[in-house]
C-alpha cells in the first residue's frame, strides 16, 4: 500500500495541473492583501464638498418668496449649513457626529424663523444659543459636554419614568414602562462608558463596538418576558447572536482591545469562509481525475497488472486525494501567514482568538493557531465528503468533467437546500448530508441548523455516505471491464 501511495504522490506532482493551482492559489493569497492592505490604508470617509455644491446649486433654483418653494428651500438650507460644517471639520472627526444628529433641529429652527413666522423670538434665541455653544465645543474639541448633555436628559427621563410607573397599575402599560426604563438604563450605561473609557463619538474600533453594544442589547430588552422555548428558528439564531455580539463588544470595551478588521489576524481567523473555494478546487480537481485520466488514457492496465488487488489500488489512490487536500489547506494557511505578515504585518497575531463560549456563557480566548486548526478540523468533514464525491464520479463515470462539475454544484446548492428545508419546516433533511458537514456550528455550544441534530448526530450522518460513496466505488471499480480501453 505504502508504494502504491508513493507512485500516486509521483504521478500528482508530475502534472502540471497541481502546480497551476498552487499558483493561482498563492497569486490570489497575495493580491488579496495588497488589496486589503490598500484600502485600510486608503480608507476614506464620505467627502461633503460634493454635497455642498449640489445644495448651493438647489438652492439658487429656489425661491424663498414663493411659498411653492418655501418648505423645500427652507430643508435644502439647513442641509446646506450641516454639509458645511462637516465638511470644515471633517466626516471621521467626532464634530461630525453632533453636527448631523444633534445640529439640525437648531438649524432648522434658526433658519425657518428667517423665513417664516412660525417660529417665536423665544424659541429661535434657544435654538442659537444651543448652535453658538455647540460650535465654542467644537472648538475647544470638548467632546464629553455633548455626553454629559445626553446623560442629563436621559436622567430627566428616567425620573418621569419612574414617577410614572408608581402611579400606574395596568399590566400593559406597566411592562411597555419598564421596558422604556430597561433602554434608558442601557444609554445611560453605554454614554458613562464613553465618559469612563475616553471613547469620543470620531469613528474608530471601539465607537463601532458602543453603538454595536448599544444595538444588540436593545435587541435583547426586546425579548424580555417571552417564552424562550417559543421563538422560532430564526428569532432563537436573532436570540443568540445578539447575546454573542453584546458580550464580545462588552469584552472589548472592557479591556480597550481595538481589532482591524482585514489584517493578517482577521483573514487567518476567517481562513476557511476566505479561501474555502481554492482549497475545494484543489481537492476536487485532483480527486476528478485521479482514476478517469488513468481510464481516458489506458494507463489503468498498466496500474492493474501489477500484484495488488483493485480495492487497494482504489484505496491508495483515495488516501492519496484526502492527503493533498490536507496539503492544500496547510499551504494556504501557512501562504497566508508568511505573505500576509508580510504585507500587513506580524503585530496583529499577538491579539489572541476572541470568542463567546455558550456552555460558560463567557467570552473566552484562544491562541490564533489552536483556533484556526480547531476550526479546520469543523470544516474537514464539508472537504473530505465533497473531494470523495469527485472521487466517486471519477471512478463510477471514468469522467473528470462529471466529476469536477457535480462536487461544485452540490456546493452551490446547499445553502438553497439548508434554507428552503428552515423554510417549508422539512425535519427529514437533518438525515441529509448538507446539514450536518459543517461542524463549526456545533462549535463553543452553538445551536446546530435544525432541532434533534448532535456533534454525534452529524458525525455518524457523515461516515454513512463517506462509507457509501466509497463502498460504491469499489464495487464499481472491481467489476469495471479493462480489456477495450
Amino acid at each position: 500500500m505504502i508504494n502504491l501511495i508513493k507512485n500516486e504522490f509521483s504521478k500528482i506532482f508530475k502534472k502540471k495541473t497541481i502546480y497551476i493551482l498552487l499558483f493561482i492559489t498563492l497569486a490570489y493569497i497575495i493580491l488579496s492583501n495588497i488589496v486589503i492592505k490598500a484600502t485600510n490604508d486608503n480608507n476614506s470617509y464620505y467627502y461633503y464638498d460634493d454635497d455642498v455644491k449640489y445644495y448651493e446649486w438647489q438652492l439658487a433654483e429656489l425661491d424663498p418668496e414663493d411659498a411653492s418653494d418655501l418648505s423645500m428651500y427652507i430643508d435644502t438650507k439647513v442641509n446646506l449649513e450641516t454639509s458645511k460644517l462637516i465638511k470644515e471639520y471633517g466626516s471621521d472627526s467626532w464634530q461630525a457626529y453632533i453636527i448631523s444628529s444633534v445640529l439640525p433641529t437648531h438649524i432648522y429652527t434658526m433658519v425657518s424663523h428667517e423665513y417664516t413666522d412660525e417660529i417665536t423670538e423665544e424659541a429661535y434665541k434657544e435654538a442659537k444659543d444651543a448652535y453658538d455653544i455647540a460650535i465654542e465645543k467644537f472648538k475647544s474639541g470638548d467632546w464629553k459636554y455633548f455626553v454629559n448633555m445626553d446623560l442629563d436628559d436621559i436622567n430627566t427621563s428616567l425620573e418621569e419614568q419612574y414617577k410614572l410607573k408608581e402611579k400606574t397599575e395596568d399590566t400593559q402599560t406597566l411592562n411597555s414602562i419598564n421596558q422604556t426604563i430597561a433602554d434608558l438604563e442601557l444609554k445611560k450605561q453605554v454614554n458613562e462608558w464613553r465618559l469612563e473609557k475616553d471613547i469620543s463619538y470620531a469613528p474608530s474600533f471601539l465607537n463601532n463596538a458602543l453603538d454595536n453594544y448599544l444595538s444588540c442589547k436593545s435587541n435583547l430588552i426586546s425579548y424580555e418576558g417571552r417564552d424562550l422555548s417559543r421563538l422560532s428558528a430564526d428569532e432563537l439564531q436573532d436570540y443568540n447572536n445578539s447575546i454573542e455580539q453584546a458580550s464580545l463588544n462588552k469584552y472589548y470595551i472592557d479591556n480597550m482591545i481595538t481589532l482591524n478588521y482585514g489584517d493578517n489576524r482577521d483573514i487567518l481567523l476567517s481562513l476557511f469562509n476566505q479561501y474555502e473555494l481554492f482549497i475545494l478546487i484543489i481537492g476536487i480537481v485532483i480527486a476528478g481525475s485521479i482514476v478517469s485520466d488513468e481510464f481516458n488514457k489506458g494507463t489503468i492496465k498498466l496500474l492493474l497488472v501489477k500484484p495488488y488487488n483493485r480495492v487497494k489500488i482504489l484505496m491508495s489512490k483515495f488516501i492519496v486525494c484526502i492527503c493533498i487536500l490536507v496539503l492544500a489547506i496547510a499551504f494556504i494557511a501557512v501562504s497566508q501567514l508568511i505573505f500576509g505578515g508580510i504585507i500587513q504585518g506580524f503585530d496583529s497575531l499577538s491579539i489572541p482568538a476572541i470568542f463567546y463560549n455558550f456552555d460558560t456563557n463567557r467570552v473566552e480566548t484562544m491562541n490564533i493557531f489552536a483556533y484556526i486548526f480547531l476550526t479546520g478540523l469543523c470544516k474537514l468533514p464539508i472537504y473530505i465528503l465533497l473531494t470523495t464525491l469527485a472521487f466517486a464520479c471519477s471512478t463510477i463515470f471514468a469522467n473528470t468533467a462529471l466529476a469536477v462539475a457535480l462536487p461544485f454544484l452540490g456546493y452551490i446548492a446547499t445553502p438553497f437546500i439548508n434554507q428552503l428545508s428552515l423554510a417549508y419546516n422539512i425535519k427529514q433533511i437533518i438525515y441529509f448530508v448538507t446539514p450536518n458537514w459543517d461542524l463549526t456550528q456545533y462549535l463553543f455550544g452553538g445551536t446546530p441548523m435544525f432541532s434533534g441534530m448532535t456533534v454525534p448526530f452529524s458525525i455518524i450522518v457523515c461516515l454513512v455516505y463517506l462509507v457509501i460513496m466509497l463502498v460504491v466505488s469499489c464495487a464499481v471499480f472491481k467489476k469495471r471491464d479493462i480489456k477495450n480501453i
